[in-house]
């Protein structure tokens, strides 16, 4: 996979459906299938927790990684 940016890993943050806007998050309260992009309020099998990360602190460090592999 190629190197990304702080920008593009943004852009692709803000447009996950378990990016919380307004708290600027990763919703720990929500789970994504990777494969899909079916979201869930629940733990279901293939499915990923939002880490609960605060994206903008998380996406300075290039050495950080999205946990549903998007980055």
């Amino acid at each position: 996979m190629q190197e990304l940016n702080i920008e593009q890993r943004r852009n692709i943050c803000e447009q996950c459906p378990i990016f919380s806007p307004t708290r600027g998050i990763c919703n720990p309260k929500l789970w994504l299938n990777p494969d899909t992009g079916e979201v869930s309020s629940s733990q279901k099998n293939g499915f990923i927790r939002g880490c609960g990360c605060h994206i903008l602190i998380k996406l300075r460090n290039l050495n950080n990684h999205c946990i549903a592999g998007k980055w």
